[in-house]
């Protein structure tokens, strides 16, 4: 059975991933770079090994000496590792070295370009996961007014500016006002921040940049998110038709219509 190298992160994402790859005749093996439970990969056959976010030099020998041709890197890295004393090695040394004046998005290019340089090839999250990925138009029962309409295209062509710039992909809008973007606080805080700014009805919209690098992140919507919402109870989640993963597809939306929540997918 030919291998695929998963370098996972926290979530459900990388044990859809390993599931998927089994199902395609593919032995996962699997790097954990977050503290999270390694059990998630409980019944699937795979190897598993452990190392910090740092230890770029191990995670490439691990995976070259597993007789992996190609890595998959997917499941969550908060931005804010960067600002925590974390265990590096000389190669992740060297690389922030050279690019301590970069933005974090030059920091994991650089990562990546030594992965290959050394022989692995890095494939793009969505690979094997198509399915999740969600075609134009509006996915709930629910529909957006037309007011709500008008702040889902404010957000989206805000979140994609913010996104260009390597900020972040979340806003929240509300008649036409830009309520909160998203930072290194990540999709929840912002999601919260503007919700307790607009009160109810507020929208929110998640996008990526023009030229994303898909193999390092797919924007990713699901439970969680959806519960943020309606936390604050906001009217509408907007994200990005075939460039946002959504996770749980009919269960999400079967729960936005009874939260009363649309969630659209814009082209």
């Amino acid at each position: 059975m030919e291998k695929l190298g998963i370098i996972a992160g926290a979530g459900e994402l990388p044990v859809l991933l390993a599931r998927t790859a089994v199902a395609h005749d593919r032995k996962p093996v699997i790097i954990q770079i977050t503290k999270s439970d390694a059990q998630r990969f409980a019944g699937i056959t795979s190897e598993i090994h452990t190392y910090g976010v740092g230890q770029i030099q191990k995670i490439a020998r691990t995976l070259l000496n597993s007789g992996v041709k190609e890595v998959v890197i997917i499941g969550k890295v908060e931005k804010n590792i960067l600002l925590r004393p974390f265990q590096i090695d000389t190669t992740t040394i060297k690389i922030l070295v050279q690019n301590r004046r970069e933005k974090p998005a030059a920091i994991v290019n650089a990562a990546l370009n030594y992965l290959e340089s050394v022989g692995l090839t890095i494939l793009p999250q969505d690979r094997y996961l198509h399915d999740l990925l969600p075609q134009p138009g509006v996915l709930t029962t629910r529909q957006p007014t037309a007011s709500q309409q008008a702040d889902i295209e404010l957000g989206i062509t805000t979140a994609r500016q913010i996104a260009n710039m390597d900020i972040g992909q979340t806003v929240v809008v509300k008649n036409q006002i830009v309520l909160a973007i998203e930072a290194i606080e990540g999709t929840d805080a912002t999601i919260e921040r503007g919700g307790n700014l607009g009160r109810k009805g507020v929208i929110v919209a998640k996008a990526s940049a023009e030229n994303h690098d898909f193999r390092i992140d797919v924007p990713t919507v699901g439970m969680q998110t959806l519960a943020m919402l309606h936390q604050v109870k906001a009217g509408v989640l907007a994200v990005e038709a075939r460039r946002t993963f959504v996770m749980d597809t009919k269960t999400l939306v079967q729960q936005a219509d009874r939260w009363k929540i649309a969630i659209v997918a814009v082209d």
